[in-house]
């Protein structure tokens, strides 16, 4: 199961991710974790993009929780079971 969280900020998307990931016991990737490294200093685009690859090639499941185009958005998608678009 390959399940994509999207919506705005502090829609949920980070718990509802959390919560997905640990009843289907799957990998989650929140990618906010991706954008920023400690301190909130942002992290270089393609590090990034690197980052999300490496975990769609990865992992045949996972939730990825995140809007950001850059990272690799639609190929997230298209491979996608779920997308979850959080409104509110």
């Amino acid at each position: 199961m390959k399940i994509a969280v999207l919506g705005y900020s502090g829609s949920g998307k980070s718990t509802l991710a959390g919560k997905l990931a640990g009843y289907y016991r799957i990998p989650v990737l929140f990618l906010d974790t991706v954008q920023f490294l400690p301190g909130w200093a942002e992290r270089g685009r393609e590090e990034g993009r690197s980052i999300v690859s490496d975990f769609l090639k990865k992992n045949d499941s996972w939730v990825i929780d995140g809007n950001y185009e850059c990272f690799l958005q639609k190929e997230r998608l298209e491979q996608a079971d779920r997308i979850i678009l959080l409104c509110f």
